[in-house]
């Protein structure tokens, strides 16, 4: 309180303190910062002490536990690429070498991610899944193998998307759902028959991204997946003079000859253009070799270089997303690679990601384990279009081991093996220092040897004087010792 006064006193008789109060609000001048925490006033009165209390213990003692505990529970159920466990065994019980494409849906459809509620309550609902179920089952979906409710509705909304059937407000709602799935449930599936090596199921799940992606089916000709391309123009591109038999042929063509274009405006004309600009085209190439080695033995690591240019792409651009107006999410072009030998052996699978002009992506594998010439096949698939698959041979010649060249080491790293390595060197140095503490405990036996020899010459009187005069040594030394 005294402080208090004689600092006001100061402010009202000097002038340069009254300067210092107006200007910092402190006589002495400006002061260093000073950082405090606003409390509401009813944290700080006495009758709210056990209210504050027993909210912050409910808090920190209850509601924070159970939601930790909440999420563990949720996640839990999660594996790898945030697909479910019971999704994994679904799929491990149901996929097999002899999977088809019309089996993959309803495999899909049955994925746990994809198992919502039955709409026991919304007959408007019930009544549109039923008449779907009609209409599919007139040779538009395969036979269903589980009838299961939720399995069957969600097999019928994943057919009527690959048929662009047209769908109430709600059953959209559904069927999208399912669809931001498929991608993280695709992969997954991708893995399961990668794992197991097998190649025509691998093949057909890439197809059925494809078909996901374009709202496709498979007798649906790649061309639909042009804007304003209906049958009457597709039949248009595949018969007559400058016929096409693909997507593939079709982009390859010149704007003024693609054919197909003569019915349609000259808006619905830009569309196309710009649909076939967005579509990849692809020139590609394919490499098999050992790593600094000029050939192949047995049992190499051989390296697989698939070294592609999207020659549609500006250089220094980046692809534009995926041309996919069915699809509810925003896609970007990634491609499967499937290395597998001439009996039809899938012996790896990887995907590329890359969004570059140009990649170079390399993948390893084993070579054979006996010499000879063999065959691979190369497949190069787009996860999100039909048409513009690729697929290579590439032949390997593999050398028998025993005909290899003697390896000679450089005789820079001969020499390197007669250096000590540090494991001996310290063993050296622990040598070295035990024998130089032997040596000096010899000298110390000597000296004393030879005082115990000096001892038995000297009379008594020159005995006590010697070991009086050791005796100072040895205070002489434990005083400096001590200082």
């Amino acid at each position: 309180m005294f402080m208090k006064v004689a600092k006001a006193y100061e402010a009202l008789t000097d002038d340069e303190a009254k300067k210092n109060w107006l200007a910092y609000g402190n006589p002495d001048g400006k002061q260093s910062l000073e950082v405090s925490i606003g409390l509401p006033t009813f944290l700080l009165e006495k009758s709210n002490h056990y209210a504050i209390l027993c909210v912050y213990l409910g808090v920190l003692v209850v509601i924070i536990p159970a939601i930790v505990a909440a999420w563990y529970q949720h996640s839990r159920k999660f594996g790898e690429n945030n697909v479910m466990y019971e999704t994994y065994s679904f799929f491990l019980h149901v996929l097999s070498e002899h999977s088809t494409i019309k089996m993959l849906p309803e495999v899909l459809a049955g994925a746990g991610e994809n198992r919502f509620a039955a709409d026991a309550g919304n007959l408007a609902k019930q009544a549109e899944i039923s008449r779907l179920i009609t209409q599919l089952r007139q040779g538009l979906m395969h036979k269903p193998r589980f009838e299961h409710p939720i399995v069957l509705k969600g097999n019928t909304l994943i057919h009527a998307h690959l048929h662009r059937i047209e769908l109430s407000p709600l059953l959209c709602s559904d069927l999208h759902g399912i669809l931001a799935n498929a991608p993280a449930l695709i992969d997954a599936m991708m893995e399961l028959a990668q794992s197991q090596r097998w190649l025509q199921t691998s093949i057909n799940i890439i197809d059925l991204s494809q078909y996901l992606t374009q709202a496709l089916w498979i007798k649906d000709h790649s061309l639909a997946q042009l804007p304003h391309f209906s049958d009457r123009e597709i039949q248009h591109c595949v018969k007559g003079k400058g016929a096409v038999r693909g997507l593939r042929e079709y982009l390859g063509v010149t704007d003024e000859h693609k054919k197909g274009l003569s019915g349609m405006t000259d808006i619905q004309c830009a569309d196309v253009m710009r649909v076939c600009n967005i579509m990849p085209m692809l020139e590609s190439k394919l490499k098999m070799y050992v790593e600094d080695e000029s050939e192949i033995a047995e049992r190499d690591l051989v390296t697989l270089l698939i070294a592609f240019d999207r020659t549609n792409v500006p250089d220094g651009s980046l692809p534009p997303p995926v041309h996919a107006p069915r699809f509810p999410a925003t896609r970007f072009e990634t491609w499967r690679v499937l290395v597998s030998d001439r009996a039809d052996n899938l012996i790896l699978a990887d995907k590329i990601n890359s969004q570059s002009k140009v990649v170079d992506h390399r993948v390893k594998f084993m070579a054979p384990p006996l010499a000879g010439t063999y065959v691979f096949n190369i497949d190069l698939k787009s996860s999100d279009y039909l048409g513009l698959d690729i697929r290579e041979q590439v032949k390997i010649s593999v050398t028998p081991a025993a005909e290899l060249p003697a390896y000679a080491a450089h005789p820079d790293d001969l020499n390197l093996d007669d250096e000590p390595t540090l494991f001996e060197q310290v063993m050296s140095a622990s040598a070295e220092t035990d024998s130089d503490t032997d040596r000096d405990d010899e000298k110390r036996e000597e000296a004393n040897a030879n005082e115990e020899s000096e001892d038995n010459i000297l009379t008594e009187a020159e005995r006590r004087r010697r070991k009086a005069r050791i005796q100072r040594k040895k205070q002489i030394k434990q005083s400096t010792d001590g200082q």
